[in-house]
């Protein structure tokens, strides 16, 4: 029996919208909504049931691309409470119409993305006109079927300057929960990084203001994407929930792609197993998957801050997919610290 209580499922690769800083490793060849080797209804509820003889799995978020593509994404919801879990949707919100949200369960956790508080600046990230007006539209369907509502916020350079705006737009919308996640870089997107990844000006602007606002209104505000602590010390932050790369812990989210591969987490192109033939007990402990978890960069090793243990530098699913190795720190810190990245290695 593994320790894990969390797993992710991506329901589909295809997605509506063009978002600008899009990590997904398949964004430039996408399976369509429902192709030959996509998981159907009662496969995910077969396999969901498979990982729970190894795990005590209580959570399953469902995600894409954009998960409301599937028509049968509510009955895959229903399922999933029927069998006593708590489920949520990771989405952009813009497909859900009364008319859909009124087939999910009562309890499930819709988890919207909003870019901002205007639809110039949301529309131009989300790579899609009128995307907006449609993600308001579902967030109020969301709460008016009495689902919990949470806000990720993902802040880059075009929008760093207006978190506060998104936040308390979601707070309107009456969401119970907040998420303020820098972006993360892949292959796809870090030669654009100088167009897309905000300064340390910036991010910390952003974070001063997710600061005061959890500060005023008692909001609860998790920065989920981990900011390496030697880029932001999140002792300057009391009232955010900083969050670290779980590296294989039992707080670990592990993801299962839309054709029933398991990988790392949902920012990892590389397969661990297949669970449509293994076991998910027999991959987490296999020889591949301590292998991936393992590296450790070598720019940390001599890090005195507090929080090394649970830093590590940053996301490691990000390093090696831009870099090809877990063994150097987070993108993020080469952006924004390139001096202090060469001090430590000298």
């Amino acid at each position: 029996m593994t320790r894990h209580e969390y797993v992710v499922v991506e329901v589909t690769e295809a997605c509506p919208h063009a978002c600008l800083h899009c990590y997904n490793y398949w964004r430039e060849d996408r399976a369509p909504v429902l192709s030959p080797d996509t998981l159907r209804r009662t496969d995910i509820r077969r396999m969901i049931r498979k990982i729970r003889w190894d795990a005590p799995l209580r959570y399953v978020a469902l995600s894409g691309g954009e998960p409301l593509l599937r028509p049968d994404i509510a009955g895959i919801c229903q399922d999933l409470v029927a069998d006593g879990l708590d489920v949520a949707v990771i989405t952009s919100g813009a497909l859900l119409t009364p008319g859909r949200a009124a087939k999910f369960p009562t309890t499930t956790n819709f988890e919207i993305t909003l870019f901002g508080a205007e639809a110039e600046l949301h529309d131009r990230i989300a790579g899609r006109k009128g995307a907006f007006q449609r993600v308001l539209h579902g967030a109020v369907s969301a709460r008016e079927r009495g689902c919990t509502l949470v806000v990720s916020v993902v802040v880059n350079r075009l929008n760093a300057h207006r978190t506060r705006d998104a936040l308390e737009l979601g707070l309107a919308l009456g969401a119970e929960g907040f998420l303020l996640n820098r972006i993360n870089f892949s292959r796809l997107t870090l030669g654009d990084s100088g167009r897309l990844a905000p300064t340390l000006a910036q991010l910390t602007q952003a974070l001063t203001a997710a600061e005061n606002f959890a500060f005023q209104f008692g909001a609860a505000v998790s920065i989920s994407v981990p900011i390496p602590a030697c880029v932001i010390d999140p002792a300057s932050y009391p009232h955010l929930h900083f969050g670290w790369c779980p590296r294989g812990g039992p707080k670990a989210y592990y993801t299962v792609s839309h054709n029933g591969l398991l990988r790392p987490c949902n920012h990892s192109s590389v397969v661990l197993g297949d669970l449509r033939t293994q076991t998910f007990a027999e991959i987490v402990r296999s020889r591949k998957t301590k292998s991936f978890w393992r590296p450790i960069p070598v720019e940390c090793e001599g890090c005195e801050h507090p929080l090394r243990d649970e830093c590590l530098g940053g996301c490691l699913a990000a390093s090696c997919e831009c870099y090809g190795t877990g063994k150097t720190v987070d993108p993020l810190v080469h952006i924004l610290k390139p001096a202090a990245v060469h001090a430590s290695i000298a």
